[in-house]
């Protein structure tokens, strides 16, 4: 029989916020890799504050996807450029370039999480 557990539901009020680990930007983690019984790698909510960037990677084995809540901005995915504003979504596939540009006047706020996928 399932058991409740006290962590299934989280607020974003009580996540501490941590930078992201391209070090702009921050982001609350509700649930981390070893936190789940899947392939997915980390949900999360983003914040990105006017001018701040995520450099160009890549990540090998891993989809992104990101739902953006408010806020404008660029994503550039393999050198084209997509324009970020509220209620859009993005997948980012595995193994292609790509950055975060927070560059339209306002501050950037999105969720956004990563599935694994066989190398």
């Amino acid at each position: 029989m399932y058991q409740q557990k006290p962590d299934l539901l989280k607020k974003l009020s009580d996540i501490v916020a941590e930078p992201t680990a391209h070090g702009s930007g921050e982001k609350f983690v509700f649930r981390k890799n070893e936190d789940m019984p899947n392939a997915s790698t980390q949900v999360a909510f983003g914040h990105f504050r006017l001018g701040e960037v995520c450099e160009e990677h890549v990540h090998p084995t891993m989809f992104e996807y990101f739902f953006f809540i408010e806020g404008e901005g660029t994503y550039i995915i393999e050198e084209e450029e997509y324009h970020l504003k509220p209620n859009s979504f993005l997948e980012i596939p595995a193994g292609v370039k790509h950055s975060l540009h927070a560059d339209k006047g306002v501050n950037l706020k999105f969720v956004y999480w990563g599935v694994a996928v066989e190398k």
